[in-house]
């Protein structure tokens, strides 16, 4: 049973205890107490704010029931419960089993208890439909549970493993400095007299795979592409 099927069970089984519990036990006693004010119980003088509160646990506890799954023992706990609230609803309505029809001088008692007990253990036997019910259903939703475990466990197996692969991605490409990431393309740096830049000496000779700087005339190998002594960049064709 799906989530979606749980609440509308939810739904439709508070509705009906609220009508089989609350509402038509009002107007039925409220139809005795004003067409038989000679007939009375031991509860009878409050027996309305019984109903609406046993009744309405009653209803609280069957919802409860009903939106959990078969087989857990919020279940089990709520149905429980709410036969015991059936149970003390019963007993209040019937006054304990005693009831007394006067008129006049006389009055006349009638004494139920025994067929109180008797429907009293009849609801007693909804509980071992409750255990059954419980049994039969505990060993389906351990598999279920099992399942959804499995299912979470491989989620976040494949979560880890996304992670790890962007991480080792990120590693393996290159990082680059600031700088480079700035200077993107490609100068030559010339002298100026005016601001105190001159030419470095030039040999005319220079060794295989060694350039001049035009900076500070220092040499440095072809493949070099920035001056080790004055930090300058040396134009790309001169790179090797």
């Amino acid at each position: 049973m799906t989530r979606k099927n749980r609440v509308s069970d939810a739904v439709w089984t508070s509705f009906t205890e609220a009508l089989r519990f609350v509402i038509v036990p009002l107007i039925l006693v409220d139809l005795v107490t004003n067409n038989y004010p000679q007939l009375s119980t031991t509860f009878m003088p409050n027996i309305e704010m019984f109903v609406v509160f046993f009744g309405g646990m009653i209803v609280a506890s069957s919802t409860l029931e009903a939106i959990h799954r078969p087989g857990t023992y919020k279940r089990m706990l709520f149905g429980i419960t709410a036969l015991i609230f059936v149970g003390m609803w019963l007993f209040i309505i019937f006054g304990g089993g005693i009831a007394q029809f006067s008129f006049g001088p006389y009055f006349v008692e009638f004494d139920m208890t025994k067929i109180v007990y008797i429907i009293l253990f009849g609801i007693s036997l909804k509980g071992l439909l409750i255990m059954m019910t419980f049994t039969t259903s505990r060993n389906a939703e351990i598999e279920r549970a099992r399942k959804q475990r499995v299912k979470l466990a491989k989620k976040q197996q494949d979560e880890a493993a996304v992670h790890a692969r962007a991480v080792r991605k990120a590693s393996a490409t290159p990082k680059h400095s600031a700088f480079e990431r700035l200077i993107q393309a490609e100068f030559d740096v010339t002298a100026d007299d005016e601001v105190g830049f001159t030419s470095g000496p030039h040999p005319r000779d220079l060794p295989l795979g060694v350039k001049v700087c035009e900076i500070c005339g220092a040499q440095s190998p072809t493949k070099d592409y920035v001056c080790k002594n004055c930090g300058a960049w040396f134009p790309k064709d001169t790179v090797i």
